[in-house]
């Protein structure tokens, strides 16, 4: 299995801006007025301090709300059939433009975040990057700056000090998006068109993660198979099979819904939660998700029969109106971002760019503990919309989600569709 996210990209605009920047190197200044405040509430959270599992998991808390709520406010349909997004990518980005934040902007963005009963939110977080190198995900940021655009010494270091986020200067498009291309290997090319003359910094950060089934699936059982989109119409996939495959998995009886737990190497687990036929849709499940909750109740492994689509998907979306309708619109008008520059700056942008892939690819795992579960169920077959989460096992934080609910949206559907198996 791969999964290739993000690119996520913040563009801040200078207000007013009507000449190009100066040539020159970007310049990096710190008034004198700098707030000290900050400095003395989080000095407790500094000096190599080592932070709880009981604190990165509430972190990962904080991250999985943070996401299932932005995927709530993302439009799914038959034009865009598929959502996928990095919920850590999303706290790291808001994280970044939250150090920049003053005042109100500052509040609604901690807020967004969950980190108001997180004192220390920044450091926590910052401390999942080197935990995470355990795994297989890899996490790049870079802070990119128009020439010419003087900002903040201290905005400069607390990015790089917590999130690893250099400042480089703008050259070109092309640079930019070849950086993209590198980090993402491969996976997302040609991320920009342009970069408009008034943006003066861009806040960019990628997650690549790409693992392996500690089961794999056998290439050779894959087969064509259905996919029901809806009660009307289904559409042709390639289905990996296995016969006997190791899976936890439950029955919830308040989100009518079977929720499975497929193991990787290195720490990582991929959850799926499918409705029940004629219990409800994707959409009427997030509402109640509690995807810790739900990793914790999982009962032992079980081995039974397994179909699971072979997928390849692209998501590229602007999340400036699902942002918007999370609180964050002013962000997009007149923010405070005082702590990033003196110059009056706004967001004018947040692009989203990921793709996800299913396959075989995997190593077959030692021998597992068969149990009973909850309920006794001999056919996990994944042949109709759900969700999905890759948790990372430690903070239990959302590394990725997503809805599909068209696995192979290029394929012509096939109908009618009577019943959902």
């Amino acid at each position: 299995m791969k999964l290739c996210l993000l690119l996520l990209l913040f563009c801040l605009c200078r207000l007013g801006l009507t000449d190009e920047p100066s040539p020159g190197a970007p310049d990096v200044s710190d008034p004198v007025d700098e707030e000290e405040e900050a400095e003395d509430t989080d000095r407790s959270c500094r000096g190599g301090r080592v932070f709880s599992p009981e604190e990165h998991q509430a972190l990962g808390g904080a991250i999985e709300r943070l996401g299932l709520q932005l995927l709530e406010n993302l439009p799914i349909g038959p034009q865009q059939p598929n959502v996928i997004l990095s919920p850590l990518s999303l706290a790291f980005a808001l994280a970044q433009l939250s150090l920049g934040a003053r005042n109100e902007t500052e509040k609604l963005l901690l807020k967004s975040l969950n980190a108001n009963s997180l004192p220390c939110y920044h450091h926590i977080l910052g401390s999942l990057v080197p935990h995470l190198s355990n795994t297989s995900l890899d996490v790049a940021a870079r802070m990119y700056l128009r020439r010419g655009f003087e900002v903040r010494q201290s905005f400069v270091e607390d990015s790089l000090a917590r999130y690893q986020s250099r400042p480089v200067p703008i050259v070109s498009v092309e640079e930019v998006n070849q950086w993209v291309e590198n980090v993402t290997n491969g996976h997302i090319p040609n991320f920009l068109e342009s970069i408009p003359h008034d943006v003066v910094l861009m806040l960019m950060n990628a997650v690549y993660f790409k693992g392996e089934w500690q089961t794999q699936f056998d290439p050779l059982e894959t087969s064509k198979g259905l996919f029901y989109v809806d009660t009307q119409n289904s559409v042709s996939v390639d289905m990996m099979k296995s016969a006997k495959y190791p899976l936890r998995l439950l029955v919830d009886p308040e989100l009518e819904a079977q929720v499975a737990s497929f193991p990787f190497k290195a720490n990582t687990s991929f959850l799926i939660v499918l409705p029940l036929p004629g219990k409800g849709n994707v959409s009427s499940v997030l509402p109640k998700l509690n995807i810790s909750d739900l990793y914790r109740r999982l009962p032992q492994e079980k081995t039974m029969q397994v179909n699971l689509p072979k997928v390849k998907l692209q998501y590229r979306h602007e999340l400036q109106e699902a942002l918007t309708s999370m609180g964050l619109g002013s962000l997009f008008s007149g923010p405070d971002l005082s702590g990033i520059s003196d110059q009056p700056l706004k967001v004018t942008g947040v692009r989203h760019a990921s793709t996800v892939e299913l396959s075989e690819e995997g190593v077959e795992a030692s021998a597992t503990t068969v149990v009973t579960s909850m309920r006794s169920i001999s056919l996990f077959s994944v042949n109709s919309p759900f969700f999905f989460a890759l948790v990372d096992d430690a903070s239990l934080a959302p590394l990725f989600m997503g809805i599909v609910t068209n696995p192979a949206p290029n394929n012509d559907a096939i109908f009618p569709s009577n019943k959902l198996l």
